[in-house]
């Protein structure tokens, strides 16, 4: 375990955010675990257990802070499109 020192200020901001309600090491360990998912360091599924929330439960304070819960890029939608062209062509559709 590490041991991080956070500054009185940003402590007292954080009682005032929707975590609120929760110890400081918990609102930091919640966001921490919502910024990897984020940034898809780990999957959603991983920061929920890393936050130490239910997976619905977590996936709903990420939406309600305006946070992706899903990434799908470029890349994803391409794929997708191939995917169904091609089941168009096994169904007969042009």
């Amino acid at each position: 375990m590490v041991t991080v020192e956070i500054p009185d200020d940003l402590v007292a901001q954080l009682q005032r955010s929707r975590l609120g309600e929760r110890t400081p090491t918990e609102q930091v360990r919640i966001m921490l675990a919502m910024q990897l998912a984020v940034e898809g360091v780990v999957s959603v599924g991983r920061a929920a257990e890393l936050a130490g929330e239910p997976r619905i439960t977590f996936e709903l304070r990420m939406v309600d802070l305006g946070l992706p819960v899903v990434q799908y890029d470029i890349a994803d939608y391409e794929v997708d499109q191939r995917s169904i062209a091609k089941a168009m062509q096994r169904a007969g559709h042009s």
